[in-house]
């Protein structure tokens, strides 16, 4: 993955911030050895001295998710020049993620980019700690499946749809458009090769589900929330087949999305049913 793919989720995650004492905000995302992305921001306190930073945020999400592997972390502020990790933040970077590259970014496009070591000199511990005993094996338990799950988005949808009830009925007639993530636009090779696909996608303005409710599209009966296609889900996830008009390197155009403009996308599969 790029530097500059990395500084856009930190700049993307900045618009989470709360910091309505200094009016700074601040966004960082993190990489793991794997590919994922965990962002943070820097969230204030009137007890000022509670005041986290965006960098222990995004490394703090990560290893709870249990990541413990980490190939650097970009810091994005509005600011010239870019912003650097305070000592704290350096720190807890050094002990949890070794010496990462470290990219410094601001809104007008500036990169700095070292490694943590250069801005860390003398780091508390010689090496990184390894010995945590929450880190050996250990025998999954019954509880483990209850731990939240995080994903990446791949790309994003584009269509007329500005909310979900303005969807229009015969949707299925009209056409949508799919942004893939540039660098993932090698992972769409013979996709043209489809006449449909499954997209599956974060449903990002939902909120707030019942088990069992009346379901407009079912004659207002009653059904459980998994004998359904209802929108309102404890994950909002939804899997879309649609109709594959064509592929231009890393944009699809779909028709028959029931997703509204801006929707991300988590994943795109091939609709087996039509092999």
């Amino acid at each position: 993955m790029r530097s500059e793919t990395l500084m856009k989720a930190a700049r993307a995650a900045r618009t989470r911030a709360y910091a309505p004492y200094s009016k700074f905000l601040v966004g960082a995302a993190l990489l793991t050895e794997d590919g994922a992305i965990f962002t943070g921001v820097n969230i204030e306190n009137a007890s000022y001295g509670m005041t986290v930073c965006a960098e222990r945020t995004a490394i703090w999400n990560a290893v709870n998710a249990g990541y413990r592997k980490f190939k650097g972390i970009a810091v994005a502020a509005d600011c010239s020049p870019p912003p650097s990790p305070c000592g704290a933040c350096r720190q807890v970077l050094w002990e949890l993620a070794g010496d990462i590259e470290v990219a410094m970014g601001n809104l007008e496009k500036e990169i700095i980019s070292i490694p943590l070591l250069e801005l860390l000199a003398m780091p508390f511990g010689s090496e990184r700690w390894g010995e945590n005993p929450d880190n050996i094996d250990m025998e999954i338990n019954e509880a483990l499946w209850r731990l939240p799950v995080f994903f990446n988005p791949v790309g994003y949808v584009i269509n007329g749809y500005k909310a979900p009830q303005t969807i229009p009925a015969n949707y299925k007639e009209l056409l949508s458009t799919i942004i893939i993530d540039p660098e993932m636009e090698e992972g769409l090779y013979r996709l043209d090769e489809e006449e449909k696909i499954i997209v599956i996608a974060h449903l990002h303005e939902a909120g707030g589900y019942k088990l069992k409710d009346k379901r407009c599209g079912r004659d207002n009966e009653v059904y459980g929330v998994f004998a359904c296609r209802a929108p309102l889900r404890p994950n909002a996830i939804a899997q879309s087949v649609v109709d594959l008009v064509s592929v231009d390197k890393n944009v699809l155009t779909v028709k028959g999305l029931d997703l509204i403009n801006g929707t991300p996308v988590l994943d795109i599969k091939t609709d087996y049913r039509n092999k």
